[in-house]
């Protein structure tokens, strides 16, 4: 019941100083192993990750990564697994908004804009390895409607028995083009009950973001 599993969301500083909360940053990440070594490690490498990101501006998702990715080349943490870290900013004038992520061999977020459309957010770099040392990441930016779904999730919730990955994708795809409207509360109902099986045989994390119309997250 303990793993390298791990989600996180906070607000990056006001800009101006004092005024509304800046953009958000999302992470989802999983770090190799089932065992509190695993937990432990997911510790270090969620606060480093926030350390970078905040350490970096402009705020980068790119660079916070290519930043872990260099401390964890020198310093003595055994950090292996996947992420993707995230960043939604209001567009000047709203209501949509602009979606930066950086992706470190993570299976691919879904994105469901309000007409039901769900994109895979295919783009994706290496995973993170101390053996591979640092390593420049990019990023992929794009668009989003206001109203709509961001849907991010570790390899557990996909790697199911007696399916092959790209079916369980495709049937998750499915689940949110027809239920991705609901509140995102009853949307993770939904996919916990499709997920549900004889037992778990791995971590899972969702998380879900409904992009507000308009407002701020």
């Amino acid at each position: 019941m303990i793993g390298g599993d791990w989600y996180d969301a906070y607000h990056l500083p006001p800009d101006p100083p004092g005024g509304e909360p800046g953009a958000l940053m999302i992470t989802v990440g999983d770090i190799t192993g089932h065992d509190m070594h695993a937990a432990t490690i997911m510790g270090q490498v969620r606060s480093m990750l926030r350390q970078a990101t905040l350490d970096h501006p402009p705020y980068s998702p790119a660079a916070a990564l290519t930043a872990l990715d260099t401390a964890c080349a020198v310093l003595p943490v055994e950090a292996s697994g996947t992420l993707v870290h995230a960043r939604l900013d209001l567009v000047d004038g709203g209501p949509d908004w602009t979606l930066t992520w950086s992706n470190a061999g993570h299976p691919p977020p879904l994105l469901r804009t309000p007409d039901g459309h769900v994109s895979l957010l295919v783009e994706h770099d290496v995973l993170f390895h101390r053996g591979l040392g640092p390593f420049l990441r990019t990023e992929t930016r794009r668009d989003v409607p206001a109203g709509s779904t961001l849907l991010l999730y570790t390899d557990g919730l996909i790697e199911r028995r007696g399916h092959d990955i790209g079916t369980s994708i495709a049937q998750l795809v499915a689940l949110l083009a027809r239920h991705g409207d609901r509140p995102p509360a009853r949307l993770l109902r939904r996919i916990s009950d499709w997920a549900k099986g004889p037992g778990p045989g791995d971590d899972v994390v969702v998380l879900a973001v409904r992009v507000p119309r308009p407002g701020r997250l």
